[in-house]
């Protein structure tokens, strides 16, 4: 099966798995490494001679790598990945084998995309260089440690050195486009709708580059808000995210965002339709009264026509491009921004071949995306974010490649970060902390009763994904239960949350993007229940014990909420009484979570309404657009996920504007 035709339910249901083993122990190397020292010198022995064997645990299946050394030097290198997906997970065995080869150490970078198969290859090289080094492993993987935070510490770095005997080609465009992701995608086909030759480059291959444009897209005045009397108050929207930004965010940005954003999604629906894919506006209902503001900006891809077809709609955009003339250059990545007199006039890139130049007479727009696989960003610029990561199901290439670019350039980048997590992170029952990865739990967005290890609760249920998880800072190993009852499918219709979270479709029919029996029940609950991450019991007391909480606090717990439900007034916490629930029908269950289900960094480059990025000084650059999760100036601290797809929604109005103004320069 390729990676084409590879569904969001069967990702999913590798993913659901994959983390319950990890989670039970099983998933060696789930934590980022420290280089191993660099080899003695030629002729002092560093290996037992011999042939050397380990297995991890990747996404679907064991990954075993085998070295053959002599004293001073590994000689051949397998990296078995036969049982991982096709097109994602395999591709990262023959990649490795040779990085082990080229770099003589475990300093292997693996493969973006295919992170839990590239770990599972990283822990059982480190495996095998102990065993020929006859050392314990624990001394190759040197966790943590003053080199690590030196390292951290310096993730800028200096821009790379090339010289013109380096480049191998040059190549003419008009407008350059780098990253073929959601803003990626969009700011190359409005270049070329506007008549500009265009490139778009690609850092990972074809067959998965370019392959993500997320479910849920945020809008104002879109027809369908129109249509539906249902386009929320943009100034309303305005306050909720410069709250949610602790005002660090640049409302000019969200004026820019309100005033095209309708425009946008109107176009992406327009050619997604002709394509057999709708897109439809979310309406929730709102005549029940909420702590948090909810808005209707959300309009998502109908899951049920795809069926979970990876890429549908990103294969529209590229065909409908590629229809006006772009052309897309895979396996191309950026290392340096060219910048001649004050402006940014092109780049260049690794490819296959080389080192290639680009120049772009009309400007660049980079698109690549945060920094949300790059550890050392993340360590130096978000200690706090690092401590809340569970898992971490970044879309590849997030490393942070364009943003050093732009920095190299003389941009300025946000001095206050954020990083979109949402409160999905189980761990196993008897597990304290996500230092250890844990499992993809969707369900714990539900405000359903949460408690800490001492079995009191400590918080409104009902809220942003991620408030909990900073709240959760507050309780000892920032560890807390989620607890349900036989009813919780029942209420959960009645919950009636915003969003991912949601499981049922929407007031107006339109899909859940994560509908409960079609998705959740059987990719994630019944696998979780059969591996004991979800546990079961017939009473109070029982679930509390296998849940590691004292049973009379808990106990005392449950009562009192009982209590709030029947009085239908949460006198402790103020949530709203149609998210109360009641634990009184058998079987009881729970889970323990800890951390986050990470998706992107929200922080990066400085831009201004023509979305061109800034000098430390506030002046634009002229030739240097940025659009997408590598831009800044929009969040801080935390995301909105109230204002469903409002990451999304910026990238696919902000690319469309960067296209725009930079083919019309």
């Amino acid at each position: 099966m390729s990676k084409k035709d590879l569904s969001r339910r069967d990702f999913l249901k590798g993913a659901a798995g994959a983390a319950g083993i990890a989670a039970l122990g099983m998933l060696a190397g789930c934590g980022e490494k420290t280089p191993d020292p660099t080899p003695t010198p030629e002729g002092n022995k560093i290996y037992t001679p011999g042939t050397y064997t380990a297995t991890a645990q990747g996404m679907e299946s064991p990954v075993t790598v085998t070295i053959k050394v002599d004293e001073t030097r590994i000689l051949e290198a397998t990296v078995d990945t036969s049982g991982e997906t096709a097109g994602l997970g395999q591709p990262v065995g023959e990649k490795m084998a040779q990085e082990i080869l080229d770099k003589q150490s475990i300093e292997v970078d693996g493969v973006n995309g295919a992170s839990v198969t590239s770990k599972a290859a990283k822990a059982a090289l480190e495996d095998c260089i102990a065993q020929a080094k006859g050392v314990d492993v624990s001394l190759i993987r040197g966790e943590g440690g003053d080199k690590q935070d030196a390292v951290s510490a310096d993730w800028l770095g200096a821009a790379p050195e090339v010289k013109d005997s380096d480049v191998v080609k040059t190549i003419d465009t008009e407008v350059l486009v780098i990253g073929a992701g959601t803003a990626g995608l969009f700011a190359a086909c409005a270049a070329v709708e506007e008549g500009a030759k265009t490139i778009l480059i690609e850092k990972m291959g074809e067959e998965y580059g370019g392959s993500g444009i997320r479910d849920t897209l945020a809008a104002l005045g879109s027809k369908q808000q129109i249509e539906n009397n249902d386009n929320p108050d943009k100034f309303d929207v305005f306050t909720e995210m410069y709250r949610q930004s602790n005002g660090y965010a640049d409302q000019r940005l969200f004026k820019v965002w309100a005033e095209h954003s309708g425009e946008a999604i109107d176009w992406y629906t327009a050619l997604c339709e002709a394509k057999g894919l709708p897109i439809r506006h979310e309406v929730d209902d709102h005549s029940k009264a909420v702590r948090y503001p909810v808005y209707d900006v959300g309009h998502s891809l109908q899951t049920s026509v795809t069926l979970g077809a990876h890429g549908a709609t990103a294969n529209v955009l590229k065909e409908y491009g590629a229809g006006l003339g772009l052309e897309i250059h895979y396996e191309t990545s950026l290392m340096e921004l060219i910048k001649e007199g004050g402006e940014v006039t092109g780049i260049y890139a690794r490819t296959n071949d080389g080192i290639v130049r680009y120049n772009a007479s009309k400007g660049v727009i980079v698109c690549t995306g945060g920094y949300s696989l790059n550890m050392d960003m993340l360590r130096a610029l978000q200690p706090e974010t690092v401590k809340m990561i569970n898992i971490n199901y970044s879309y590849p290439g997030s490393q942070g490649d364009g943003i050093k670019a732009c920095l190299w350039a003389g941009a300025a980048m946000d001095e206050t970060h954020a990083g979109m997590l949402f409160d999905r992170g189980g761990v196993p029952p008897t597990q304290v902390g996500c230092q250890q990865e844990g499992f993809l739990f969707w369900m714990g967005s539900q405000p359903f009763l949460k408690v800490d290890l001492e079995g009191k609760r400590f918080t409104n249920e009902s809220g942003c994904y991620d408030h909990i998880l900073h709240d959760a800072f507050n309780i000892p190993g920032h560890t807390y239960a989620m607890v349900w009852d036989a009813d919780y499918k029942k209420d959960m219709e009645r919950f009636d949350t915003h969003g991912c979270s949601r499981m049922f479709p929407h007031v107006n029919g339109a899909e859940s993007v994560w509908p409960l029996e079609e998705l959740n029940e059987p990719a994630f609950m019944m696998p979780y229940r059969e591996a004991g991450l979800i546990v079961k019991a017939d009473t109070i007391e029982e679930l509390a014990q296998k849940l590691g909480l004292p049973v009379e606090q808990f106990k005392a717990t449950v009562a009192r909420y009982n209590e709030l439900y029947d009085k239908q007034v949460d006198e402790d916490f103020g949530k709203e009484a149609f998210r109360l629930s009641q634990l009184r029908t058998a079987p009881f269950e729970g889970v323990r979570m800890s951390g986050g289900y990470f998706i992107c960094t929200l922080d990066g480059i400085k831009i201004d309404e023509n979305m061109n990025a800034l000098t430390p000084e506030g002046k634009p650059i002229e030739g240097l657009y940025v659009a997408g999760d590598c831009s800044g100036s929009y969040f801080d601290g935390s995301y909105p996920n109230l204002l469903a797809g409002a990451a999304a929604g910026r990238s696919v109005t902000f690319g469309r504007r960067a296209g725009k103004l930079c083919a019309q320069r």
